[in-house]
């Protein structure tokens, strides 16, 4: 009769873990419902717990637990570790019915493992009997449903054994079942996820097609720089700006006035701008975030698009607005270069028409379009640019890089010189930008010294740190009435450059009425000159003292002053008794009357002479 109601319990059993089994429930509390029913089927049954097998880890975790405290759920066992780890790695049920056997087997328990059960209130010295079974899947162990026996009220046997053998079927069911729900739900999640990527990348083709479009029509349309950065402000919603070659902002989207943080910003834009990728950084004392995109021309770096936020990230849509208004600012300073070459070609004409005194109805129109007074006074400039070598540039290359940075630097000055000189004309001719400056009436120098200020400034404040190996030679020429009178004034100007040495100066000027006395000098042999020369100053020259030197030097200064007593002693830094001394001595050694207008007009020629023997 007691047979026969432990058969109806196993079977009640079953039934009781198939209903469990195909209920609602998840499967942590189908689990934990399989578990109690063991510790109520087995009668000295007073812990139990599931471990599941982690691959990655290669070590077996608690999954469910039940009469232990929660320090439990931290265990970790080593396949072969305690009795566990045995019934794990020999994939089979295995009842350890003493307490010799247990203690046999929990040796191999590590230190941690032991403090994490006696936490819990689980003492592996008081396990009397324990029953583990692993939990196999087409021979492959998942994990491991143990049952402990700590009362001994009763012992653990094998009928117990073969019980938790069949419930161990059903825990294995349901952890398939769960690892099949889990990997459904991984790829449900993995396709919703790809749905989102693709529909997120139609919206983004589409967002990209309306703003290509869009820039591409504004083009068409003959938009402005500053159309094209107000519409990137709209689809982006941040302020831009337009960076030139020279790390100048040439445009912006901050109205007539920009912010006074950005307006000495050119010093952090040249130490953080990247000519060849995409740069973010941040304005130390605002915390303004800088994107900035290169605007590529040829594969050459011609600007940057710069957006500025105060978040430190950019919106997919706003990349894609940047880098396609990028491309269009790339064709329409190309399309701008083109054009700024087919004027180049139409003033090269104008100053042939100019230089051979040929009129035409082309010179009229051109006179007409540059707004060229054929009846005004001009005054010629020459800027010469001498290139040092470029690092990393093969010498076939280098003419180009000339070019380029030739065109670069006249783009800007250009427009500014229009801007502060209506009439006058600049155009790049080989290593030269030739500017033809209208002078007013008066003949006053205001045009000149604007101009040459102009080039001074841009140079040393916008453009040395592009043009490092860079120096300038200027040749000023002579004011001139007519269009006759061209050619001559442009020929004396290239004779004035031409007389300048190569120093380390970045910047050497030459006036040609400073060389005009020179030139009718070199008409005469070199050995007429130097005997000349001699005739004059040898006594000087000869003076056997040590204070020669002085006396020459004093000599010449006082001539090129003008004869201006109070100016020489001051540019000499000498007192005035030491210079009327000087004076007197010189003209006893020269035997010669500095007042005499003659004799100091033979000695101002003299002293022009020794500066080009000097040279």
């Amino acid at each position: 009769m007691n047979n026969l109601s432990s058969r109806e319990k196993k079977l009640q059993a079953l039934l009781d873990a198939t209903q469990i089994l195909n209920s609602s429930q998840c499967t942590d509390q189908i689990l934990n419902s399989l578990l109690e029913l063991s510790i109520d089927l087995i009668e000295g049954g007073d812990t139990g717990c599931i471990f599941l097998y982690n691959d990655l880890l290669k070590m077996l975790e608690m999954y469910a637990y039940t009469g232990m405290g929660d320090s439990v759920k931290d265990l970790k066992l080593l396949p072969g570790e305690s009795m566990t780890g045995l019934a794990f790695t020999k994939k089979k049920a295995i009842l350890f019915p003493d307490r010799e056997s247990v203690k046999k087997h929990m040796v191999t328990i590590s230190t941690k493992n032991k403090e994490l059960l006696i936490e819990a209130k689980v003492n592996p010295a008081k396990v009397y009997s324990s029953i583990c079974c692993p939990l196999i899947y087409r021979n492959e162990t998942l994990g491991v449903l143990v049952i402990d026996n700590f009362k001994n009220k009763a012992p653990l046997t094998n009928d117990d054994l073969e019980l938790l053998k069949a419930i161990s079927v059903q825990a294995t069911i349901a952890v398939i079942n769960a690892m099949n729900l889990e990997k459904e739900h991984e790829n449900n999640e993995k396709l919703e996820n790809y749905n989102k990527i693709i529909e997120n990348q139609k919206n983004m083709y589409k967002f990209s097609t309306h703003v290509h479009e869009t820039f591409t029509d504004m083009v068409l349309k003959g938009s402005s720089f500053n159309d094209i950065l107000e519409k990137v402000k709209q689809l982006t919603g941040k302020d831009l700006l337009l960076i030139d070659f020279f790390y100048n902002i040439s445009n912006h989207t901050f109205g007539k006035t920009l912010p006074p943080v950005l307006k000495n910003i050119r010093p952090l834009l040249i130490q953080r701008l990247s000519k060849q990728s995409k740069s973010k950084f941040v304005e130390p004392d605002t915390g303004l975030h800088f994107f900035a995109f290169p605007i590529m021309v040829n594969k050459e770096t011609m600007g940057w698009l710069c957006l500025l936020g105060k978040s430190s990230i950019l919106a997919e849509s706003e990349i894609i607005a940047a880098e396609r208004s990028a491309t269009i600012l790339a064709i329409e300073i190309l399309k701008q270069n083109e054009l700024t070459d087919l004027e180049q070609s139409l003033k090269g004409d104008f100053l042939d028409s100019l230089l051979t005194g040929k009129t035409s109805n082309y010179f009229n129109k051109c006179s007409e379009k540059y707004q060229y007074n054929v009846k005004a006074k001009h005054r010629i400039l020459l800027i010469k640019f001498l290139f040092g070598s470029f690092s990393n540039i093969d010498s076939t290359k280098h003419e180009k890089y000339v070019r380029n940075y030739i065109k670069n630097y006249y783009a800007p000055f250009n427009e500014e010189l229009q801007t502060l000189f209506p009439g006058s004309i600049a155009l790049i001719r080989r290593h030269y930008i030739v500017c033809i400056l209208e002078s007013d009436q008066s003949g006053e120098n205001h045009p000149l010294e604007g101009a040459l200020d102009l080039i001074k400034t841009k140079f040393h404040q916008n453009y040395s740190h592009e043009f490092r190996n860079l120096h300038i030679q200027i040749g000023v020429g002579e004011v001139f009435s007519s269009k006759e009178s061209f050619k001559e004034a442009y020929e004396n100007t290239e004779q004035a450059i031409k007389t300048i040495k190569n120093t380390d100066e970045p910047i050497k000027l030459v006036f040609f009425k400073d060389i005009e006395i020179k030139r009718f000098l070199l008409a005469n042999k070199r050995e007429s000159l130097q005997a000349y020369f001699m005739k004059l100053l040898s006594p000087l020259l000869n003076y056997d003292y040590v204070s020669k030197n002085d006396f020459i030097e004093t000599l010449e200064i006082y001539l090129k002053s003008n004869c201006n007593w109070s100016e020489s002693k001051d540019l000499l830094h000498i007192h005035g008794n030491t210079l009327t001394y000087r004076l007197n001595r010189i003209s006893e050694i020269l035997n010669i009357d500095l007042k005499n207008y003659q004799d100091r007009l033979r000695l101002q020629i003299a002293f022009e002479i020794k500066s080009l023997l000097d040279e």
